[in-house]
């Protein structure tokens, strides 16, 4: 869980955060998240709940998860973020061989 007190590293194409239009948190975090240029970050949903922003949803690499996170922390009135994104690979690495 990221405690937004922290530093933290800029994260790479982040929209505009300062600006909250006339909708919840969770709603203005997914539309940055639908607005970002990777696809896969589409399908994350959100849930704010006293200060806390919770992301869920999978992701194909943890750098898509923490790109996810990175984008959302700008974000004022966010206490911390709760990522509970899976990274499930695809493809033919992802095939468990014994």
């Amino acid at each position: 869980m990221l405690k937004l007190d922290q530093p933290r590293a800029a994260a790479m194409e982040t929209p505009t955060t300062d600006y909250h239009p006339p909708m919840d948190l969770a709603e203005w975090a997914e539309s940055l998240l639908r607005s970002n240029s990777y696809l896969a970050l589409k399908n994350i949903s959100c849930v704010f709940e006293v200060g806390i922003l919770t992301l869920r949803g999978c992701l194909p690499s943890y750098y898509l998860k923490q790109i996810a996170q990175e984008t959302l922390a700008p974000l004022e009135g966010l206490a911390q973020i709760d990522n509970q994104i899976a990274v499930v690979a695809s493809g033919p690495r992802a095939v468990h061989r014994n």
